[in-house]
């Protein structure tokens, strides 16, 4: 009995480590930044899916009854970051493909929640 307390009193924190991701991937996203080669431009389009995809399932952890709104306030949030790095930086660009990155990162991050991870936070969350 243990370990399903231990994890259960951890559960209580997941909203602030979700909260505390969202607000570091946002800064790291505004942060003055070196120009990307377009030979590694791929790499731009994989950090931002790897961010939304962990911020997705940390998300989606966090507040398991309310997934479709940790989904559209995730891509929301992905615009304004985008719309942010357009008139608030001189190093940063928006752009359109990484919000869609952002989003494809939303969709496998929720997918992997819904088909992996909801059963073990249901069960954790009422157990049995």
């Amino acid at each position: 009995m243990g370990l399903p307390r231990t994890l259960l009193s951890c559960a209580r924190y997941l909203p602030h480590l979700f909260f505390l991701a969202l607000v570091l991937f946002t800064i790291l996203a505004l942060i003055p930044a070196p120009s990307v080669p377009q030979a590694i431009q791929f790499w731009d389009k994989a950090q931002h899916t790897l961010a939304f995809a962990v911020l997705a399932v940390i998300g989606c952890c966090a507040f398991p009854s309310r997934v479709k709104l940790v989904a559209v306030g995730l891509l929301v949030h992905g615009a304004l970051i985008e719309v942010l790095q357009s008139t608030l930086t001189t190093t940063r660009f928006g752009d359109i493909f990484d919000w869609f990155s952002d989003a494809i990162g939303i969709l496998v991050g929720g997918s992997f929640f819904l088909l992996v991870l909801s059963r073990f936070v249901a069960r954790f969350r009422y157990p049995d």
